[in-house]
Parts: structure tokens; sequence; C-alpha cells
């Protein structure tokens, strides 16, 4: 009987539950860290990681413009793995992070909010497909996502009564966000706006002057940075792969979070039906915030700011979008994930009624999901790829890469030398991999001539080898046998579309 009490008494507690959650977390999402695969984006970031710092400012400053925190925070965590285990290591990198943002709601979102919200965050970033994307992505969003969440929670602070250690952890929050991702500078325009709104309206004009500080602050150390995307943005946006119909399919991260070209079991409406309730429940959640706001103003106040600013950030980008040119797309609203998941929280531990049904519907939704994401971390496309080009492909042969291959070419088979083909709107990545081999366009090739195509462009007219791959690339990759000259006339074309602008 004893032992039953005392069994009941520390499941009770907070630190019992908040442990047993991230401890399962970190075991069932560690198993599915793979050491196989990156597709191409992924490549392109451990490509950045590797390059010295020199190498990397140029390129982020003429090529990329991307914000360069994620880049030298994957180059300090690849420094600790062996370059064996380097995707590894990348995965592992996007993996503490989910695992930090838990602690974090376990830590500080607790200490504002109270037990049931901090338990419930740390079981949606648990539980919901969006972390089964972001713990693996070697992409900046988790990092984007961590910050953004910790911004949040720290400019809600400083609504109640906050320390002049609030203003600095809220400062550098924000600011780091910002050398994320460009979305984030979109929604922490909002979520100051708000903030500086309800203090004004609260007449706490102490606070406003040390907030206002802090924005001045903020925007002077962001303020470097934000010339490279204006210098370099017209040229890059010109090939850009978003276009209006991403735009149009970018509501996929309210319903249905993971990518369209991974594996989906028969199951997997489960995992979109577990995302639409949860933003279901949200939006229900926000007609409710009277109720919520006579149990615990700061709550309400939590919900109406984590909402109306994703809602306010979407919308905004959306215009922008029909204006000026698409730049809306789903996998990067992921970044907002943890945003939604605290908004998620706010309303599932204010009504019970909801916690039962929801959770068992969640439960059913991760598994699926689960088993979709095991089976493309751990898929052996790619491998035998590799496999059978080092058999059939001559070393000193070039290979021809379309559709940005010449990524996988650079990373997967460093003994080879690929010639990247590129039509009029073709992406080019990294240019330097391109420009170290610009004078073999020029060089005679061999009668037969290997490529790599991911869209059937060659397989319709020549004898190609299909290699199916559910990582990223449901349709796989084919090698294809091509004769010279019509290798030739593809490299020529290249040139003169595109390359000799280089």
């Amino acid at each position: 009987m004893n032992k039953q009490i005392i069994t009941k008494t520390l499941l009770a507690k907070f630190q019992v539950k908040a442990g047993i959650l991230i401890v399962l977390t970190a075991v069932l999402y560690g198993l599915l860290l793979n050491n196989i695969n990156l597709w191409t984006d992924e490549i392109y970031s451990v490509l950045m990681a590797n390059d010295s710092f020199k190498d990397m400012f140029h390129l982020l400053m003429t090529e990329d413009s991307k914000p360069p925190l994620y880049y030298l925070y994957l180059k300090f965590v690849l420094f600790f793995f062996p370059k064996s285990y380097e995707i590894f290591g990348a995965h592992f990198a996007s993996y503490i992070l989910l695992i930090a943002a838990q602690i974090f709601a376990a830590t500080e979102i607790r200490r504002d909010y109270g037990d049931k919200v901090a338990l419930w965050m740390i079981a949606l970033l648990l539980l919901m497909p969006h972390s089964l994307w972001l713990a693996f992505e070697v992409r900046t969003y988790m990092l984007s996502a961590l910050l953004m969440l910790m911004a949040l929670v720290y400019g809600c602070r400083l609504l109640n009564s906050p320390n002049n250690f609030d203003f600095i952890k809220f400062a550098i929050s924000s600011l780091l966000a910002l050398y994320t991702h460009y979305y984030c500078a979109v929604w922490l325009m909002f979520l100051y706006a708000f903030l500086g709104f309800l203090l004004i309206i609260q007449k706490k004009y102490t606070t406003l002057k040390k907030f206002l500080c802090a924005t001045f602050m903020v925007a002077l150390l962001f303020a470097p940075w934000i010339l490279v995307p204006l210098r370099t943005a017209g040229a890059i946006s010109q090939y850009w792969y978003v276009t209006m119909d991403f735009v149009k399919m970018s509501t996929q991260f309210f319903i249905n979070p993971l990518v369209g070209d991974m594996v989906q079991s028969i199951f997997h409406a489960f995992t979109v039906l577990a995302a639409s309730t949860l933003s279901f429940i949200i939006v229900c959640g926000i007609f409710s915030l009277k109720d919520i706001q006579t149990q615990h103003k700061k709550l309400c106040f939590l919900l109406a700011i984590a909402f109306f600013s994703i809602l306010a950030t979407y919308s905004l980008l959306y215009i922008l979008s029909i204006i000026i040119r698409p730049m809306l797309t789903s996998r990067y609203m992921l970044i907002f994930s943890l945003i939604w998941f605290l908004a998620g929280a706010v309303v599932l531990s204010s009504y019970r009624w909801l916690q039962k049904g929801f959770m068992a519907l969640a439960l059913v939704g991760f598994f699926v999901t689960y088993d979709d994401i095991r089976a493309a971390s751990f898929d052996k496309g790619y491998s035998n790829l590799v496999h059978d080009i080092r058999l059939f492909v001559p070393r000193n042969a070039p290979i021809l890469t379309f559709d940005n291959n010449n990524l996988f070419c650079e990373y997967y088979l460093p003994e080879y030398t690929c010639l990247a083909i590129v039509g009029e709107t073709g992406e080019i990545l990294r240019i330097p991999s391109i420009l170290k081999n610009i004078d073999l366009y020029y060089s005679p090739l061999p009668p037969i001539v290997f490529a790599l195509d991911s869209y059937k462009l060659l397989a319709q007219t020549n004898e190609c080898l299909n290699f199916q791959t559910y990582y990223r690339k449901s349709y796989g990759i084919d090698l294809c046998k091509i004769n010279a000259q019509d290798a030739t006339y593809m490299m020529q074309n290249s040139l003169n579309l595109r390359l000799n602008k280089y």
C-alpha cells in the first residue's frame, strides 16, 4: 500500500512527468538519427558548415544572402563529430534543439504559466508531426523555431514585472532569431508592435522606455546584415524555386506539415487529423479568450499574442507574395511550430474535457508519422545509387548533373567531376563548386556520358537506371547514359544561358 502511495505521489510531481516525457522524446527521436541521408538543401548546409569562415561569409553575402547563424551553429556541432559520422552529427544538431525546447518549457514556460501549460507544451513537442520534421532537417528551421519561442516567452514577461535581465534575454533571443531566417523579422515586427501597444494601454511607461531601448539595440545590431539581402535578393530571387503553387499550398502548415514526398502510409490521414485538430482547438480557444482571462490573464495574453502574431505574419507574407513575388511556402512556415504548440498548450491546459480525446488522436497520429519518418530516414536509395555509380562509372569520367544533383554528386561522390546542367530558370547552388570545373565544359567528352536526373527529363529517350528513394524524393534519381553529341549540346546550352555570367 505504501508503495502505491509513493508511486502515486511521485507521478503527481511535475519534475517526474516532465522528465518521463523528455526522456521518452530523447529515446524515440534518438532512434531515428541516421548517418545515411542528406537531401539537396541539407547537403548545402553541411558544405557551408565545412567551408572556412572567409568562404562561408563570402558565399552568404554574394550568392545565398541567408543570415549566417545556423551555418555557424552547425559548424560548431560538426566540430565534435568525425568525418565518417558527419551526417549523423548534422541531424543531431537539430535533434538537440528539440530537447532544448522541452527543457525550456519545463523551466521558463513553467515559471510564467504553471505546470499544466508546461507539460502540454512538452507533450506537443513530443507528439506533433511538425516536430518529427523539425528535429532532423539539416536546415535552420528548428533553431529559428526555438529562438522565436524564447523571444515570445521573454517578450510576454515584459508585460508583468520584468527585471533588467528579462529585457536582455528578450533582446538577445530576438536578435539571434533575426540572424537565422527572414520570416523571423516579419514575425518579430508584429510581436514588438503588439507588446508596445499593450505596454501603452497598460500605461507602463517605465517598462515601455526599456522596451524601446531594447528594440533600438536589436535593430541597430541587425541593420548591418539587412543590407545583404537588399543588395543580392534581386539576382537570387530571379531563379528562386517558390511559385504561386507553393503559396496556394502554404496552409499545409496548419493541417499537414510533413513534406508530401516523404513515405506516407495508408494511415497518413491520422497525421493530417492530429495536426488539423490542434489547429481547430487553437482557433476555438481564441473565441474563448474571455473564459481563459477570468482564470488567468497572463494565459489570455500569451494565447492572443501567439495566435495573432502568426496570423498577421502569414497574412502579410501572402499579400506580399501576390503583390511582389511568391515568397510563402509551408516548409518555411514550420519555424512557427513551437509558437503554435504553445498556443495549443494554453487551450488544452484550460479545458480538461478536450484533453483525453486529443491525446488519443495525437498518439495515433504520432506513431503513424513516426513510422513514415523511420522509413525515410533509413531508406537505402541514395546508398544504392552511390554504390552503383562507383561500380559503373569510370573515375575519370565526368558526371552531368540535372536538377541540383550537382550537390548530391559533390558530397556523396567527391572523387568524381560533377558538371551542372542548368536551364534558363534552373537554380545554381554553390557557384564556386561549379566554377572550379568550368574549363571542362569546353573539353571533348567520351562517346558515352553518364548523367543524374530527378525529373525524368532523360529517361524517355535514353537508357537509364532508376533508384527509388523515399528520402524527400519519392520519384528517385535516374542514372542515364547519353551520347557525347547530346551531352555537348547541353553543356554549351548551360554555358550560354547561365554559366558564362559567372
